[in-house]
């Protein structure tokens, strides 16, 4: 590359130059408010976040790693989660293939800062295409990532739900995030079991969810919490779903599928399907609901910086995972 350029960990004076990529990058309009309630307010502390900066002093690419807790078996690491890097236009052209791509250096120095800083494992939901560079790792000096590939379900909001559930559940908006969930995350945890898979907690659905249509699902009966759902407001795609049982996933889409239907010129903004990742715990309840084929693939990959856990200990088989984690 023809101007000098060197890669380094966020610092406080780089703000005004990041929020100008972001906008030039197409990314549109960023108050500082916003980016530090996203990247410094979050649960588990300050994103990890990683810049390209030229000789004038402006940061022409940026990659954020958002902090997560993750639980494998008994044990509860410190994980981060790779969003899509943003580069400026005059970068984007350069082979991906090239160990000095931009890319590829901001991920080398969020590395070694992770490791440093006590993460264990990082993952990335990436658009399917991006999969193709997470391959080359092994040429660029990192560990093999694991990966998985997943298709996509959908069911319109304008049939009613075959469930035999019907009724039995009830579906209406999230008022708050309360101890009510820590309790249902203990739940499934045991239940299904969840041997890997982002700590559903509290705080952290209420960062995660806050701006997605947020519903409880709760027993007709007795008024138990049941699961939750947290759908994309202008996609429709399920980012999160959550039962306290295995058993009562169909129950929790069935009742968020309904309570969608009937708002759909309200909460649910106009939307005319619920899309699903289809994933091996969701697989029976789309089957039961009647959820079709869609043309679109997800994507999964994660690596570990800690020597002693094995890739195998993290393959993605053995995750619960939603598109929202």
């Amino acid at each position: 590359m023809s101007e000098t350029i060197s890669y380094r960990l966020f610092q406080e004076q780089d703000l005004p130059s990041m929020l100008r990529l972001w906008k030039e990058a197409g990314w549109g309009a960023l108050t500082e408010e916003q980016w530090r309630s996203w990247f410094i307010d979050t649960p588990q502390g300050p994103c990890l976040i990683v810049v390209a900066v030229n000789s004038a002093g402006e940061v022409v690419a940026q990659e954020v790693f958002t902090p997560s807790r993750i639980c494998i078996g008994d044990r509860v690491v410190r994980a981060l989660r790779f969003s899509a890097p943003i580069l400026r236009k005059e970068l984007r052209g350069e082979s991906l293939r090239r160990g000095d791509h931009p890319v590829i250096e901001l991920y080398k120095a969020a590395a070694k800062a992770a490791a440093r800083l006590g993460f264990t494992i990082v993952y990335s939901l990436p658009e399917h295409g991006w999969l193709g560079v997470f391959r080359m790792s092994q040429r660029f000096g990192f560990p093999r990532f694991a990966e998985a590939t997943y298709s996509c379900a959908k069911l319109r909001l304008d049939v009613t739900s075959q469930s035999p559930t019907n009724g039995a559940t009830v579906a209406r908006p999230v008022i708050e995030f309360s101890s009510e969930y820590d309790q249902l995350w203990a739940s499934a945890l045991k239940s299904f079991p969840i041997s890997c898979g982002v700590v559903r907690d509290s705080a952290w659905l209420a960062f995660r969810n806050g701006g997605r249509i947020a519903l409880e699902v709760r027993d007709a009966r007795d008024g138990s919490l049941v699961g939750y759902t947290a759908t994309n407001k202008q996609t429709g795609l399920l980012a999160d779903v959550l039962a306290r049982r295995p058993e009562d996933l169909t129950g929790v889409v069935a009742a968020s599928h309904r309570w969608l239907a009937g708002n759909r010129e309200h909460g649910a903004h106009g939307l005319t399907h619920l899309k699903v990742m289809k994933t091996a715990a969701l697989e029976p309840t789309l089957a039961k609901l009647g959820f079709a084929d869609e043309d679109f693939k997800f994507a999964f990959t994660c690596n570990t910086f800690d020597p002693s856990l094995g890739i195998e200990d993290i393959a993605p088989e053995r995750w619960y995972l939603m598109p929202g984690d």
